[in-house]
């Protein structure tokens, strides 16, 4: 009869009992992951918002006359200057005004002026291309 006194584990239970734990940490590990995700894209939406705000809040602080109509293709401001400094946007990001004359839809004249301005800003995320817009009137006496 032979005794043993070894004490510990095996080959085979060393690798079934990394193998229960590998399976049971898996799902944890997919759910940070995606987690992550959702933390960029929330980041990334609120950068876009917050890009859209500044150079809306620009433009309606330049007042009536400072942008011309640009048409439906709009224009591509990546940056601006305010007293001295200019402001730029991470370059993943594309900002765009779209400034348009309002006219009323019937024939009665109007007291003032109005032109809709509007802040589209896109980005990429996920392989998706996404985007944002914000929109609002302008007016001034005729």
């Amino acid at each position: 009869m032979r005794k043993t006194g070894n004490k510990g584990f095996s080959f085979v239970e060393l690798i079934v009992a990394i193998t229960i734990m590998a399976i049971g940490i898996l799902p944890i590990m997919w759910f940070f992951s995606r987690s992550n995700l959702g933390t960029i894209k929330t980041r990334d939406e609120v950068y876009a918002q917050q890009y859209a705000a500044e150079l809306y809040d620009y433009v309606i602080a330049s007042g009536f006359n400072a942008y011309e109509p640009t048409g439906e293709e709009g224009i591509d401001v990546p940056s601006i200057t305010v007293e001295g400094e200019t402001i730029a946007i991470e370059e993943r990001f594309q900002r765009k005004l779209i400034v348009e004359n309002l006219a009323p839809a019937h024939s009665t004249v109007w007291p003032l002026s109005y032109r809709t301005v509007c802040v589209e800003v896109s980005w990429t995320a996920d392989q998706q291309q996404r985007s944002l817009r914000l929109t609002g009137i302008i007016h001034a006496p005729k």
